[in-house]
């Protein structure tokens, strides 16, 4: 049966409507694979409809098609294929279609006619999260460009290393990046440690010889953990003093952005002063406190002066290890910096303690405790995961049933 003729209107790309996703399939294994991706990035369920391209066709002339959009084509001809795919893809969606022909000459004519990518069925979850990652990336399909997002603590030990941890794990493991979590502290770092993980002489090799730092050198040098976390950290002895310089610092970073989706650096606090080129590269950075006056003081300090370094960063302020009955409140916090705190996690040393013991990140080892849920919010914005409009397209639709 031939995909009907219809007249698409052409949406802006930057429609502020559109929804970030959206998915029309005809199976059970790939609406549940689609399911559990739009759950991990908060996207709402009501974006994935029954019916492959042909309903896709009938229903998108009425509203701006979402950024994203899966299409099954399984059983259609490769001619009505073609033509379906090229009208929704003139209106600036990118396209993943999901079929049964795995052959390459049926591939390459989907991608001519307006496909980002062809997956051959059955799906799951790991494969269109991966997929869609390529997509939600800044720069296009073929050369996307990571994010770089640091993590350092107002005062020591408000837990920063922990909070970026976790938030490394959750980025390789429920947001399908391919995720560098880098201990920027070669001499007292605590990752390794926390991750039951040999540490490497890779970080010290990369200052020492920072032009050898490429693709190969990093499979090498760092460690893997889980499905796609690698980790850089190093034990360097206390005598031996290891020379970095802005240059070799901007070249790890700018390498590490090149290689990975995400990479998260866990930053020392001297670093602000004898590092400084380092803060003009983070495209977000997580300054962890805790609710005292002391750490109140310490994240306006340190803000003031990274802002003034690095006006297109965005600076995040999270409040960690919080009691029930802080030194200071929550309002009296956010007074204080004028401005929101954007996640308050509670104080609960016995079940780090008891992750930690294990070598496993929290959100691995206790993957529904509330520190985790917040935490999974947040890294879906420090991820760059579209959000949801307050009403959908999708959304609409459902509610004219």
């Amino acid at each position: 049966m031939a995909a009907p003729a219809v007249a698409l209107k052409l949406f802006d790309a930057e429609d502020q409507d559109r929804d970030p996703f959206g998915a029309y399939l005809s199976d059970d294994a790939a609406t549940a694979a689609a399911q559990a991706v739009a759950a991990q990035r908060g996207w709402s369920a009501g974006s994935i409809r029954k019916g492959g391209l042909p309903t896709a066709l009938r229903l998108l002339g009425v509203a701006p098609p979402p950024r994203f959009l899966i299409l099954d084509v399984e059983n259609m001809p490769i001619e009505e294929v073609e033509a379906g795919l090229t009208e929704i893809a003139r209106l600036g969606t990118a396209i993943i279609a999901l079929g049964a022909v795995n052959d390459v000459n049926h591939f390459r004519r989907m991608i001519r006619a307006g496909a980002r990518d062809y997956i051959v069925k059955p799906v799951d979850a790991d494969t269109l999260g991966e997929a869609l990652v390529r997509f939600e990336q800044p720069g296009d399909a073929t050369n996307p460009a990571g994010r770089l997002v640091g993590f350092i603590g107002a005062r020591g030990g408000v837990g920063a290393t922990t909070i970026a941890i976790n938030a490394a794990w959750i980025m390789a493991e429920k947001l399908s990046r391919r995720t560098a979590l880098v201990d920027m502290d070669l001499y007292a770092g605590n990752i390794a440690l926390a991750l039951d993980i040999e540490p490497t002489r890779g970080l010290r090799e990369a200052f020492d010889d920072p032009e050898r730092v490429d693709e190969v050198f990093l499979q090498n040098a760092m460690a893997k953990f889980g499905k796609s976390l690698h980790v850089l950290a190093t034990e360097e002895d206390f005598d031996d003093a290891v020379r970095m310089t802005d240059d070799k610092v901007l070249m790890l970073a700018d390498t590490m952005r090149a290689n990975f989706d995400m990479t998260i650096l866990d930053v020392p606090r001297h670093f602000v002063m004898r590092e400084p080129q380092l803060f003009t590269r983070f495209d977000e950075l997580v300054i962890v406190g805790e609710l005292t006056l002391q750490s109140l003081r310490d994240c306006n300090r340190l803000t003031k002066l990274l802002q003034a370094r690095n006006r297109q960063m965005k600076i995040q302020i999270v409040a960690n290890q919080a009691p029930s009955r802080p030194d200071v409140s929550v309002k009296e916090f956010e007074t204080g910096i004028d401005g929101k705190l954007r996640c308050v996690f509670p104080h609960d040393p016995k079940t780090f303690a008891a992750a930690g013991i294990k070598g496993r990140a929290l959100a691995g080892h206790k993957p529904k405790h509330r520190i985790i849920a917040e935490l999974h919010r947040f890294c879906i914005e420090l991820a760059g995961v579209p959000e949801e409009p307050k009403q959908g397209f999708f959304r609409r639709l459902g509610g004219r049933r």
